[in-house]
C-alpha cells in the first residue's frame, strides 16, 4: 500500500524554529553532576566574598548559595555565638555543643523568634545578615523627611514603634509618619491651649494599633490609639490638668503600658494610673512607708488624690483613668527615666513601675539612683517599693542618710579600675532599659550602669565610663538587649554601641570560658564596642541639606533597621533623619 504523503500547513516563506544549542560539558566540569545538597555541604565551607561570587555564576548556583541554611549558619556564628559568651553564665549552664550551630540543638537565646516566627513566615537570613553586618560596620543610607517649616516651642517630641515616626508639638499636634513610604499617614489636632512636654508609646500594643501617651505642661496627660489600617488617631482618654498650686506642674517624664499611665511632675510628684477596675485600699498600707523611707513619700492630703482619681460619671463607655498612688520624692533629680515592665506572663507574674534618676553626692559629683514600684496584677495595688544607687558602701547622697535605704538597697562591690561610682558633672540624658542604664555627660562620655532586680534584692554596679564622641552628646537609648545609639548635639557623629553584658566578659574571671573560641569569635568577643555610623554618599544622600555648624540634632530612637534623627536648622526647618541600615 502507498504511503499517503503528508504536507505541511506552513507556507514556503514561512520562518521555521531554530534548533536548541546542544550543551556541552567543559571536561574539567566535576560540579554539575553532583547534587544540589552535596554543592550545599560543599558551599558551606566557603568564605562569605567567594559565596557571593558564586550567586553571580548561574541560575543554579545563584539559589543554591543564597540557601537559608547556610546564611543561618553564618549568622550563628557570627552574631549569636559571640553574643553568647558575653552574657555571664551563659556557656557554663549550657553544653558545649549547644554553642555550636545545629539546625536543632542551637541555643538562640531571645533570637529564637527569628527561627520559630509567630506570623508563620519565613526568615530570609541572607537579607538579616546584611541587616547586622551594616549595623556592625556603621553602614548606611540617609534620607529625610521634612516635618516643619519653622522651630517649635519647646522642641518637638518624636518616638519611632513599629516603622512608625509619632511627632507631637504645639503647633502640629500630634502626627504619624510612615517611614516605608515617607508619607504624613494621620494627624489630630489637641486644641486648646496644651503644649505637650513628654510623649511615650505602648510598645505591647502593635495588632491593633499603637497605644500612645502625651503629657502637657499644666500637669495633665491623654492617651489615643493609632489604627494603622484606618489612618486616624482616635482619643482614648483625656486626663485634666490640676488646679492646686502643689500639684500644678508640668509633667516631666511619662510611661505607658496598657492599662498603666506612669507620670512624674518637675516638682517631683509620681503618679501611677491604671484604666482597668480595681478596688482601691487606704493610701500605701502593707508598711510600704517602711520601705520607701527618705526617698519617696505619699502625700499628706488624701483629698487630693480623690481629685485627682475622681472619673467623670456623665462620661461615655470610654476607660477611665483610676490613680493607684501619689508619690512624693525628695532625691529625683532630673535627668529623668520611667518604665512599666512585667516580670513574667505565668499568673504569679509582677508589675514593675520604676524610675531612674540622677543622684547628687558628697564626693564623687553624681550618680545614678534606681526605684521600684511592685503592684500586683490582678488587683492593681502596690505591693511594696525599694531602692538602689550605684554608691559604693560607706557613701550616701547629699540629700538623705546613709541608712535611708535600707535592705532595699543592698551594698555593692568595690569598684575595679574599670568603673566610677559616679560623675564629676549631672548627667544631660538618661535612659533607662531593663537591666541596663545608660547617661550622658557634658564631657563627651557616656557611663553605662548594670541593673540586678531579683525578688530577694535591687542592686545597681558601678557605672562604666564610655569614651568615641569627639563633640556634646545630644542624647542616647539603649534597648534591653544592651544595644544603644548616641548623637552629638552639632555634627554629624553618630555611634552604635553593643554592651549586652557590660565588659566583664573579658576579665580573667571568664578566660577559662573562652578557651575554645577560634581566633575570629575572639575577635568578636573582644572587639570594639562601638562603631561610627557612615552613611552612604550616593544618590539617596543627594537631596538631603549639607551639614552645618548650626545644625543641632536631637536623637528620636532606633528599632531593628532604622534609627531616626530630629534635626533643626539655623533657619528653624526642622527634619526627620532616616539612617537606614537594610
Amino acid at each position: 500500500m502507498q504511503v499517503k504523503r503528508r504536507y505541511s500547513n506552513v507556507g514556503e516563506g514561512a520562518k521555521l524554529p531554530t534548533a536548541k544549542r546542544t550543551r556541552i560539558k567543559h571536561p574539567d566540569d566535576f560540579l554539575s553532576d553532583l547534587s544540589d545538597e552535596l554543592l550545599i555541604r560543599i558551599l558551606h565551607h566557603l568564605p562569605i566574598r567567594t559565596l557571593i561570587q558564586c550567586q553571580e555564576l548561574s541560575h543554579r548556583f545563584y539559589t543554591l548559595a543564597g540557601d537559608s541554611q547556610i546564611w543561618k549558619n553564618l549568622y550563628y556564628n557570627r552574631f549569636v555565638l559571640p553574643r553568647a559568651l558575653r552574657i555571664p553564665g551563659v556557656k557554663a549552664a549550657q553544653n558545649e555543643e549547644s554553642l555550636h550551630f545545629s539546625s536543632r540543638r542551637s541555643k538562640w537565646l531571645e533570637e529564637h523568634t527569628l527561627v520559630n516566627r509567630e506570623d508563620g513566615k519565613k526568615t530570609n537570613w541572607k537579607r538579616q545578615y546584611k541587616l547586622r553586618h551594616n549595623w556592625s560596620i556603621g553602614a548606611c543610607e540617609v534620607q529625610e523627611i521634612h516635618v516643619a517649616d519653622q522651630p517649635s516651642v519647646p522642641s518637638m517630641l518624636v518616638k519611632l514603634a513599629g516603622g512608625i515616626v509619632l511627632t507631637v508639638n504645639k503647633e502640629d499636634g500630634l502626627r504619624a509618619w510612615d517611614l516605608k513610604n515617607k508619607l504624613l499617614i494621620a494627624e489630630y489636632t489637641l486644641g486648646g491651649n496644651t503644649t505637650p512636654a513628654c510623649l511615650a508609646v505602648d510598645e505591647e500594643s502593635r495588632s491593633d494599633g499603637l497605644g500612645i501617651a502625651v503629657g502637657f505642661m499644666d500637669g495633665g496627660w491623654g492617651t489615643w490609639k493609632l489604627d494603622t489600617n484606618k489612618k486616624n488617631f482616635e482619643e482614648i482618654y483625656r486626663h485634666p490638668g490640676s488646679s492646686n498650686a502643689m500639684l500644678d506642674a508640668m509633667l516631666d517624664a511619662i510611661a505607658f503600658a496598657n492599662p498603666y499611665i506612669l507620670t512624674i511632675t518637675e516638682t517631683q510628684l509620681l503618679s501611677m494610673y491604671t484604666f482597668a477596675p480595681v478596688q482601691l485600699p487606704t493610701p500605701l498600707d502593707g508598711g510600704i512607708e517602711d520601705n520607701i523611707k527618705d526617698n519617696i513619700e505619699p502625700l499628706e492630703d488624701n483629698t487630693e488624690l480623690e481629685n485627682i482619681s475622681t472619673p467623670n460619671e456623665s462620661a461615655s463607655s470610654k476607660p477611665q483613668a483610676t490613680l493607684l498612688a501619689s508619690l512624693k520624692s525628695h532625691t529625683s533629680w532630673p535627668p529623668l527615666s520611667l518604665s512599666i515592665r512585667t516580670t513574667s506572663k505565668n499568673p504569679d507574674s509582677t508589675i514593675i513601675a520604676s524610675i531612674a534618676y540622677s543622684l547628687p553626692t558628697y564626693y564623687s559629683g553624681y550618680t545614678i539612683g534606681l526605684q521600684e514600684l511592685h503592684l500586683s496584677p490582678t488587683t492593681g495595688n502596690i505591693t511594696f517599693s525599694r531602692l538602689a544607687s550605684a554608691l559604693p558602701q560607706g557613701f550616701s547622697s547629699v540629700l538623705s542618710s546613709p541608712t535611708s535605704s535600707g535592705k532595699s538597697s543592698p551594698a555593692l562591690q568595690p569598684q575595679s579600675h574599670q568603673t566610677h561610682t559616679g560623675s564629676t558633672t549631672r548627667p544631660t540624658t538618661l535612659s533607662y532599659s531593663h537591666p541596663y542604664i545608660l547617661a550622658t555627660h557634658p564631657d563627651n562620655t557616656l557611663t553605662l550602669y548594670l541593673c540586678t532586680s531579683t525578688s530577694s534584692k535591687l542592686s545597681i554596679s558601678p557605672g562604666t565610663k564610655l569614651w568615641g564622641h569627639t563633640s556634646s552628646i545630644s542624647s542616647a537609648s539603649i534597648t534591653q538587649r544592651g544595644k544603644a545609639v548616641s548623637v552629638s548635639t552639632r555634627g554629624n557623629e553618630l555611634r552604635v554601641w553593643e554592651l549586652e553584658g557590660g565588659f566583664t566578659s573579658t576579665s580573667s574571671s571568664t578566660a577559662s570560658q573562652i578557651r575554645k573560641v577560634n581566633r575570629r569569635e575572639r575577635e568578636l568577643l573582644n572587639g570594639e564596642r562601638s562603631v561610627i555610623v557612615r552613611h552612604d554618599e550616593g544618590e539617596a544622600n543627594k537631596t538631603t541639606h549639607p551639614e552645618n555648624l548650626g545644625t543641632m540634632k536631637h536623637w528620636v530612637g532606633f528599632d531593628d533597621e532604622v534609627v531616626i534623627v530630629l534635626k533643626e536648622s539655623e533657619g528653624g526647618t526642622q527634619a526627620l533623619m532616616v539612617y537606614n541600615f537594610s
